[in-house]
């Protein structure tokens, strides 16, 4: 069987972001691509037979310090350099069927002690492809996640709806459940589960409060727009509520609105 990627994450129609075409890879002591990437996607090339082995959510720093790929592997010592070449000799020759294989991108070397380590091909909307055995792997910035993690949905609003009258109060309240969080914090909306729990896990590296809490999500369907995830971070209290939208600052919209529960 024959796969392609999906046209609308891999804009192939628009890879060449400089000029020119470096005879030799050419050295850099910093730059663009420092930081920690996100394995966001992975699209199956060849022979794919566990379909688990897709290293999604996998963090990949590169910086001057150290270097990692889609392995888990860490290189304490690398070097940075770009050429250009064609797409399939960063993703490989099962994909030289795919459109735009031919065309020639930004290609990211990184060497660890002097010996090839990781190859990325530099994409027109800032992502990088690289190639992990069977997969083809998309890598998103970190920073660029933090700002928006996942596919975030904003939902629409409600339409107004009549205040009731408060029901009377019962005789006897039930039982509070073992373990439960007091306080459920709203942090964002996904499209689906997946996309929720990649941007847990991005949202997490940016606070200690998150990181010590665990991910609640909740369906919910509303007329006309669909299906959505709504992603919460289970809180002690209200002072804990508050510390974790604090943490996360500006990366979500709107951490902790009410009315999502």
């Amino acid at each position: 069987m024959t796969h392609r990627f999906p046209l609308a994450l891999l804009p192939l129609g628009a890879v060449a972001l400089l000029a020119g075409c470096a005879a030799s890879p050419q050295p850099m002591d910093g730059g663009w691509y420092q930081g920690t990437w996100i394995v966001t996607d992975a699209f199956p090339s060849g022979a794919v037979t566990d379909a688990a082995s897709a290293p999604r959510g996998q963090a990949v720093p590169m910086d001057t310090a150290r270097a990692g790929d889609a392995a888990g592997r860490v290189c304490p010592s690398p070097r940075y350099s770009e050429d250009r070449a064609p797409l399939s000799s960063v993703v490989g020759a099962a994909a030289a069927d795919w459109p735009g294989m031919s065309d020639q991108v930004t290609v990211l070397n990184v060497d660890c002690d002097g010996r090839p380590f990781a190859r990325y091909a530099v994409m027109a909307d800032g992502a990088l492809m690289a190639r992990y055995g069977g997969w083809v792997l998309r890598l998103e910035h970190g920073e660029k996640l933090a700002a928006n993690p996942a596919p975030m949905m904003a939902e629409p609003a409600a339409a107004p709806m009549a205040v009731a009258p408060p029901p009377p109060p019962a005789v006897t309240p039930p039982p509070p459940v073992a373990e439960a969080p007091r306080r459920l914090v709203y942090l964002a909306s996904y499209k689906t589960e997946a996309w929720a729990r990649k941007g847990w896990g991005v949202l997490a590296g940016h606070s200690a409060a998150l990181k010590a809490s665990e991910p609640v999500l909740k369906d919910v369907e509303i007329k006309g727009k669909g299906k959505f995830v709504r992603l919460f971070a289970g809180a002690r209290d209200d002072g804990a509520a508050k510390t974790i939208c604090k943490e996360l600052g500006k990366a979500i919209a709107e951490c902790g609105v009410a009315g999502r529960e």
